[in-house]
């Protein structure tokens, strides 16, 4: 009889451990622990997204400024490259159709130079992305035509759509992440 007093103790007793059907049991401490290295992993997971939405957004927009002022040192200069204009202009517009999601992931903290406005007036966001999207794919066909006048004029309508923008959706030069000794990545 004393032997069936002293039998090991029913695991679903015990309080250090939570039972888990068709599994080891986990101590409560050892819960814990995993509970919180999962959240720190998920907020690193965000943070490093959050970072490369950024950065994805930076390498976008120097991309579409890039294609612009190649266009526009052609033209200003006088360069022997309009056959350039071309395919400078097509990569304006492949760029243009991806800002609008460069920005579906809402970050507003750290090296950035947008605003909270994009995500706040949303629909006024998306209509300003289309407008530089339909004013780019205007700009491969003058740029197809090889009219320098139409060109001229069409390069200042995508230069406002473009800036259009970045007035009412961009930091202020003066608040620009660059300025402030950001730098740019």
């Amino acid at each position: 009889q004393r032997a069936s007093q002293r039998a090991a103790p029913d695991m679903y007793t015990n309080m250090h451990t939570l039972p888990l059907p068709g599994a080891l049991p986990i101590s409560a401490a050892g819960l814990a622990a995993a509970l919180l290295i999962a959240g720190a992993a998920s907020a690193q997971d965000a943070a490093k997204a959050d970072e490369g939405a950024i950065k994805y957004r930076q390498s976008l927009m120097e991309s579409v400024g890039g294609d612009m002022a190649s266009i526009g040192n052609i033209l200003k200069y006088g360069l022997p490259l309009t056959g350039n204009i071309v395919v400078h202009a097509e990569g304006l517009a492949s760029h243009a159709r991806l800002v609008g999601s460069a920005f579906e992931r809402k970050v507003t903290a750290g090296r950035t130079d947008a605003q909270p406005a994009i995500w706040e007036k949303a629909d006024a966001f998306k209509e300003k992305a289309k407008a530089f999207e339909t004013e780019t794919a205007k700009l491969v066909e003058v740029a197809k035509s090889g009219d320098p006048a139409a060109l001229g004029v069409q390069m200042k309508a995508t230069g406002k759509s473009c800036g259009g923008c970045h007035d009412d959706f961009r930091k202020p030069k003066e608040e620009s992440f660059k300025r402030a000794g950001g730098g740019a990545e």
